[in-house]
Parts: C-alpha cells; structure tokens; sequence
C-alpha cells in the first residue's frame, strides 16, 4: 500500500471539519432554540401584561367585552398568532380570540406548556383585578422558525466546507513541497556526489531528516574513502610481493644445480610466506574498517587472552632464543570484542618478536591502574625513534627497519582495535629497547 502524507492529512483534516461543524450545528441548534424560546416566551408575557395593564387601569371591565365575547377571527390561521382568553371571576369566559380554535385550559399562573389532542401550546396566565387573563401560541411556529434558522446557518456553512478542504490542501502541499524537492534533488544527484545537502532553508521539522540524511551520507563518504584508500594501498602492496615470486620464478626455471634449484625454492617460499602474511593482515584490517556490525561485545579475562597468545607464539620467541615471560599477571577484565582483542595481543607480540634481536628479553606485564586495565609489552629491540612514534601506525609504514620481515600493517591493526574499544596506546623508548602500553577501559562491578 502506497502511504500518502498529503492523503492522510486531507482524510483526517477533512473527517475532523466534518465532525466539528455537526458538532457547532448541534450546538447551534440548542442556542437558537433556547434564544427563540425566550423571544417567544418574552412576546407571550407582554401580550398579557398589557391586557392586564388595562384592567388594572379600569374598575369595571365588564363593558370592555360587551356584546363583543369573540374576536374577529374565528380560526387562528397562521401559528404566529396569539391566542388570547379572557376569565372572568367565576370562570365565565368574557373574551376568546380565537372561538373554533381548540385550546386547553391552563392549570397554573406563569409559563407552562399544555399538549391538546396532537398540538402543543404554550401558556402565559396573570390575573388582574379578578379576572384571568391567558395568552396562549402554538409550538410548532417555535420548532418550524428553530428548524428553518438551524437549516440556514448549516446550508451555509457547509458552502464553505469545499473551499476550507481546498486551502487546507493548498497548505499541506505548501508545507511538503521541501520533501518534494529533497527528493527531487536526491533524485538527480550523481552517486559520487556524496557532499551534504543545504539544510538553511528548509522547515524546522523536515531539518533533522535532512541532517539524518548529511550524517548517513558523511559516513558513506568515509567509508568510500577508506575502501579507496585500502583499495589504492593493497594494490600497491600486492604489487610488489607479486614482482618478486615472478622473479623467483624465473630465477628457479632457469637454475641449473642442484643447490641453485634448492636456494631458489627457499627464496620462493619464503616469498610465499609473506604474501600470505600480507594478503591475512589486509583481510583482518578489512574487517575492522568502520561500520563493520558483526561485532559482539562481551566480558574478557585480558589474562587469560596473554597467556594464550604466549602459546601461540612461543615457538617464535624460542626461534630467536628470546626470553619471553610474564612479569606482572593481575586479574583484568574488559568489555570487548574477544576476537579483535586476540588480534590486538598477538600483533603486538608478534612486532616485539620481529624486532628484538636473537637472545633477547620480552616482559609482558597485564594490571589493573585505577580505572584502566593495562597491557604493558617491554622489548630489548633498537626502539622507534621519537620522530616515527606517530608514523609506525599509519598503514604500510616500516619506518628505517626494512630489513625485517612485514607488511607494516600490524601497528595499524592495533591502533584500530585500540581505537574501536575506546583504549589508548603509548609508545615511549628505554635503553634499549621499546615499551608498548595499550590502556584499556576497567570493566565495572
């Protein structure tokens, strides 16, 4: 189904006038008739106060309705008229304007209202001297004028429904027409156009969509250019292993002894090797780009992950008869990603192996300081001068050291998961030697 703001307002606006004009027709209705029956009642009452005003003024009325007991019309004709009826002491009737008519007695002084046989008849009785004077009219004059009134102010009224639900539309298409042109303008944007869209002149509720938008699109635009970059980069990393396992291709085609052979296929899987290690670091460091969602974050013993990945690298160290030991094993715990903190242990273990010369020392040290839990590596390697202390974790960089095997990708990988987790990492040198301290955030109680 194709949801339609516009529609949806006109609908809903448009039912909501509808069922507040029959409730102002309702209303209406019933102050009009309190209105004219108050008219109504107000004529009845000077009618009779004027009849009585004549009797007070004269001591005999008697003679007022001699000879003349009837008046003029015989019928009442139209329903405006007054009926008027005039009592004498005894209850003789001395005067009666309308003598066929069939009008019912009233009970009681003041206002009242009498039903006679299918008509309603409203009452105003005084008495004056002795006499009783009634004025009577029918209410079907009050609820014919209370109809007609009723009729006429709605009839207009609802002439001008039409034209309300006209402008009420107007409006609503006036106020979505920055929605019509955002997406017009998204539309027509090229796909490389990633830059943000001018949010000065739009509403104040269609802003946020609009800054929604310029965040989602700035962080579109970080991720094309870190694929770009890591694109740009890979191909230029590749590019060189690739030269070279041709070459010792070449070079094991064309060896003709034996040792030449055997030399050549070492050189080769050596070559071998470090691609594979190149292409792995480029795979890991792809995974941990920004916006990767397949991360689950969960309580690590930081302890229990060293000593671990002091297994898996033991054979390394043991390689390079380096001594390699835990100096300081607190109980850490972390809030991380189990995975990526794997990666960020063995990387640093593995770059203090690559770079501390045979028959050296590595002090691994994981304790808790304050808030933070610490992961301190020392190393009797050559250090990293202070100028390349920020430059080691840019990707590929291997600073003076490029007689030592690596991609230059596993300082950036470290920095990235650092990053990630919201630790920090400090470089700083000994004599000899390297110290690395990643600072991570103590899990709380």
């Amino acid at each position: 189904m194709n949801n339609s703001i516009k529609r949806f307002l006109l609908i809903y606006i448009t039912l909501s006038i509808l069922v507040i004009y029959g409730l102002i027709s309702f209303a209406s209705y019933w102050v009009s008739k309190e209105e004219l029956d108050e008219l109504y009642d107000a004529n009845l009452q000077q009618v009779a106060s004027a009849i009585a005003a004549q009797h007070l003024a004269i001591q005999d009325v008697t003679h007022l309705y001699r000879n003349n007991q009837v008046g003029s019309g015989a019928k009442i004709e139209g329903e405006e008229e007054f009926y008027v009826r005039v009592l004498a002491k005894d209850g003789a009737v001395l005067y009666v304007s309308h003598p066929e008519a069939k009008v019912p007695l009233p009970t009681s002084l003041g206002l009242s209202t009498q039903r006679f046989q299918t008509k309603q008849w409203r009452f105003f009785v005084v008495k004056a001297n002795e006499e009783t004077i009634q004025v009577a009219q029918s209410l079907r004059l009050r609820k014919n004028t209370i109809k007609e009134t009723a009729y006429s102010l709605m009839a207009s009224q609802l002439l001008f429904i039409p034209i309300l639900v006209l402008l009420i539309f107007y409006a609503i298409r006036k106020a979505l027409s920055p929605l019509s042109a955002l997406s017009k303008a998204i539309e027509q944007r090229d796909s490389a156009d990633l830059n943000p869209f001018a949010d000065g002149n739009v509403p104040a509720e269609v802003k946020p969509l609009v800054q929604s938008l310029n965040l989602f699109m700035g962080k579109v635009s970080l991720m094309v250019d870190v694929l770009k970059r890591f694109t740009s980069d890979a191909a230029h990393e590749l590019r060189t292993p690739i030269t070279a396992l041709k070459l010792q291709l070449t070079v094991l085609e064309q060896s003709k002894s034996k040792l030449e052979r055997e030399s050549a296929i070492q050189n080769l899987k050596s070559g071998i090797n470090r691609s594979e290690q190149l292409v792995s670091q480029l795979l890991t460091l792809a995974r941990l780009e920004p916006d990767n969602l397949s991360r689950q974050v969960q309580s690590l013993n930081m302890l229990e992950l060293v000593k671990e990945s002091f297994q898996e690298l033991l054979p390394l160290a043991q390689e390079k008869s380096i001594d390699i030991g835990l100096t300081k094993d607190d109980h850490c715990e972390i809030n991380a990603v189990q995975q990526e903190i794997k990666i960020l242990i063995n990387n640093i273990l593995d770059n203090a192996i690559r770079y501390t010369p045979n028959g050296g020392k590595i002090d691994v040290s994981v304790f808790n300081q304050a808030s933070h839990v610490v992961l301190e590596v020392k190393d009797s390697g050559p250090g990293i001068p202070q100028n390349d202390q920020e430059r080691v974790f840019e990707r590929f960089y291997r600073g003076e050291n490029q007689h030592i095997s690596g991609s230059g990708l596993g300082l950036a990988i470290v920095k990235e998961i650092a990053t990630r987790h919201g630790a920090t990492v400090e470089l700083s040198n000994l004599n000899p030697g390297l110290c690395f301290k990643v600072l991570f955030v103590r899990k709380r109680d």
